[in-house]
């Protein structure tokens, strides 16, 4: 996105969302190897004048109220996503909106899980999204939105992680996506499947190659064929935590080092890191009589989601980028 193409930045007032205790910072998780892309997607041109999804992301934070973005990426990304942003986010945003980089390196783990490992030698690749985000704990202080580097989320889920993470700072949250704007012409996908009461995330389960069948949306749950609504609300990991995420994260991969540590290819997944949280959470509230603790408020964006997985999805994208545009400005077809 050019400096000098028009494009206009319309922001909240920061005096009307934001103050000098709850800043708003954006974790994009970007260090992913992209090999079933075939390259790194954090870098792909997709949108109408080349922009990259976490650039499309950064922005529309911004427009939010956000006052921060942390990418955590491998260090081989930082000069070419510091460069791209420089030349595009920069002239966009104004000079207190802060970038900044971490690394996901297989040593940045707690304490507690290093003394379980002699040796990095067996991985091939970094301890999975829970990690990531844990590597990003020296760069946020206070209310953060976490998503992955190359999905499309639009602008209202930022404006609800906004909203929501200022009005209940205590309270972690989730803003999930009805399935029937998530699914893919290609094939089958797999989703975290939903179980929300009065508002309240009560269980994720992970459902496999659901596709549209006729006027049946259908998957698969622990094998087990089965039928899905469209409006089923799904995690597409865009989360919103206070710091205090930190600290669950620590004893999760804690745990996940002394099980796995070991193994080439396992990952702790940040999906499974909440579910133990809801689990324990529920668990002690019934123990203590607590009501408040461990609640996590789930919100349902109404724009379409987009996720790039395969080369051949980026034409895909492309259009469906070109066809929201033309919606915004009144385009009829």
């Amino acid at each position: 996105m050019a400096p000098n193409n028009g494009v206009e930045i319309e922001c909240m007032t920061h005096t009307a969302i934001m103050n000098e205790n709850s800043p708003l910072t954006l974790v994009i998780m970007a260090a992913g190897l992209g090999s079933r892309f075939g390259g790194d997607k954090q870098l792909a041109a997709l949108g109408l004048s080349g922009e990259t999804m976490l650039e499309l992301s950064a922005l529309s934070a911004y427009k939010a109220g956000f006052t921060k973005l942390v990418l955590v990426i491998r260090p081989e990304l930082e000069n070419r996503l510091d460069s791209l942003l420089r030349e595009r986010i920069n002239p966009l945003v104004s000079p207190e909106f802060q970038v900044c980089y971490c690394y996901q390196e297989l040593d940045d783990l707690p304490a507690g899980a290093l003394s379980h490992l002699d040796h990095f030698d067996h991985r091939q690749k970094p301890w999975g999204t829970a990690h990531a985000l844990w590597c990003a704990r020296h760069k946020v202080k206070g209310l953060m939105a976490v998503i992955n580097a190359d999905d499309y989320y639009g602008d209202s889920a930022f404006e609800l992680l906004a909203k929501g993470l200022l009005a209940r700072p205590q309270e972690w949250m989730m803003v999930a996506y009805p399935l029937h704007l998530t699914l893919s012409e290609h094939g089958g996908v797999n989703r975290g499947v939903c179980r929300v009461d009065q508002g309240m995330l009560q269980e994720v389960v992970e459902w496999v190659d659901i596709r549209q069948q006729g006027q049946e949306v259908a998957g698969l749950c622990n094998g087990e064929p089965g039928n899905l609504n469209g409006s089923t609300p799904v995690s597409m990991t865009c989360w919103g935590f206070s710091a205090a995420i930190f600290a669950v994260l620590e004893d999760a991969l804690e745990q996940f080092i002394v099980e796995h540590g070991h193994e080439q290819r396992t990952e702790c997944y940040l999906p499974m890191v909440i579910q133990h949280h809801l689990d324990s959470a529920k668990l002690n509230r019934q123990t203590e009589n607590e009501q408040a603790t461990g609640l996590i408020r789930v919100e349902t964006a109404q724009e379409p989601w987009f996720g790039v997985t395969y080369p051949q999805d980026v034409a895909w994208v492309k259009t469906k980028l070109d066809e929201l545009e033309d919606n915004k400005n009144g385009v009829v077809a």
